[in-house]
């Protein structure tokens, strides 16, 4: 047998394609077809961070996010990414973060310290800081069912230099902007507090993830979170 000649390879995949379109598209699960033949591609880091002790502070004086325990968990998984992809060698815990705001402004959480007094209070000479503007469980859908979705800002500042090094303030005045939403969820598990806790904790989750990824690069199409999917 001759040797596949690349052009008709080419055509060949292509009208493979085609018709597994053609075929799955009732089922809503092309995509997975397109990833295996094309790939995913790759977003490069839109910031290389210096490897410096970094606190993650979760500033959240309008209370968006519906628990005081989800600011830790947020600063943390942001943390725990960096630092597992060796990208920062040291991190402080972003609960402690929060205490010495609270006690800097007398427990007042809508009267926090400055970011520059919380990270030299840690003896950090970087924040990574981020504000949540929505949190919302069940306000965002489409015809797969409700989307909770949520979103931050997020800055970095540099102590050592007294500025703030991403995003650049007269692009993005307010912080780089992170949206994060995860997969279709059931209403019903709106309708208990067990329920309500688990879904805020893996859009949580996920949010973190998504602000970590500003850091480095990463696969444009999460296989987990995007793929195959059906609709009924």
């Amino acid at each position: 047998m001759n040797p596949a000649n690349p052009t008709t390879t080419r055509i060949l995949a292509a009208a493979l394609l085609g018709a597994c379109a053609a075929a799955l598209a009732s089922c809503n699960i092309v995509t997975p077809v397109a990833y295996a033949l094309e790939g995913p591609g790759q977003i490069e880091a839109e910031y290389t961070l210096p490897d410096k002790k970094t606190v993650v502070f979760v500033d959240d004086p309008n209370t968006i996010l519906p628990r005081s325990a989800l600011r830790a968990t947020l600063g943390d998984a942001v943390s725990f990414d960096l630092m597992s992809r060796e990208l920062l060698t040291s991190t402080v815990s972003t609960r402690d973060a929060i205490a010495i705001a609270r006690a800097a402004s007398g427990g007042d959480a809508n009267n926090l310290s400055s970011n520059e007094s919380i990270a030299r209070a840690l003896d950090c000479t970087q924040i990574i800081h981020v504000q949540p503007v929505i949190f919302d469980l069940a306000g965002r859908s489409d015809i797969e069912g409700i989307k909770p979705t949520a979103s931050v800002r997020v800055k970095v500042i540099d102590l050592e230099a007294r500025a703030r090094t991403y995003p650049s303030a007269e692009l993005m005045p307010d912080g780089r902007e992170v949206t994060a939403s995860i997969r279709e969820k059931d209403s019903q598990g709106l309708r208990t507090r067990a329920g309500r806790a688990q879904i805020e904790d893996e859009l949580v989750a996920e949010l973190g993830r998504e602000v970590a990824q500003l850091f480095y690069k990463h696969d444009r199409i999460d296989l987990g979170k995007n793929l195959g999917t059906r609709r009924k």
